[in-house]
């Protein structure tokens, strides 16, 4: 019994020298950062196929197109493989067509260089919906018939 006195004397003393001990009171500071990486996501419209009038002009209005972003000054670049122009590789005629995206593009004709849009701000979360449409111009004489296409690239970046 003696031996449990003592060892509790023991414990008594020395938790009694830990709270005996004042700590000095002072501040410091803490530096954070975090970051938060750019998302792009982009939704185009699956291929098409519709029929072009041959003395009149031609509206396609194709799916919307939908762009998610977290980046202030995002852009939409327009290419085409053609620069802008259906081709028949049958016949080696040509149509020119107009691209329309939203606000971004409307009715432009693609360049070898493709179009940019002017700096956009970052999305909602669930995006934001473009209507994608293409226009064909009535020919000043008739559109030689046969198969035409093109293959548009749609891409966004930051600026």
């Amino acid at each position: 019994m003696k031996k449990y006195a003592l060892v509790a004397l023991f414990a008594v003393v020395s938790l009694g020298m830990v709270f005996a001990v004042v700590a000095n009171p002072g501040s410091g500071t803490v530096s954070i950062q975090g970051s938060v990486d750019q998302y792009f996501s982009l939704t185009v419209p699956a291929s098409y196929t519709g029929s072009i009038s041959y003395d009149s002009s031609t509206h396609w209005d194709l799916s919307d197109m939908k762009v998610i972003s977290n980046v202030k000054n995002w852009v939409l670049k327009a290419s085409s493989q053609n620069n802008g122009v259906l081709k028949d590789t049958a016949n080696g005629a040509d149509i020119a067509y107009k691209v329309t995206v939203g606000s971004l593009f409307t009715k432009q004709q693609l360049t070898s260089g493709g179009i940019t849009s002017g700096p956009q701000s970052k999305t909602p979360k669930a995006g934001t919906a473009y209507k994608f449409s293409i226009d064909i111009d009535a020919p000043s004489e008739l559109y030689q018939a046969g198969t035409y296409s093109d293959v548009i690239t749609l891409t966004i970046s930051n600026q």
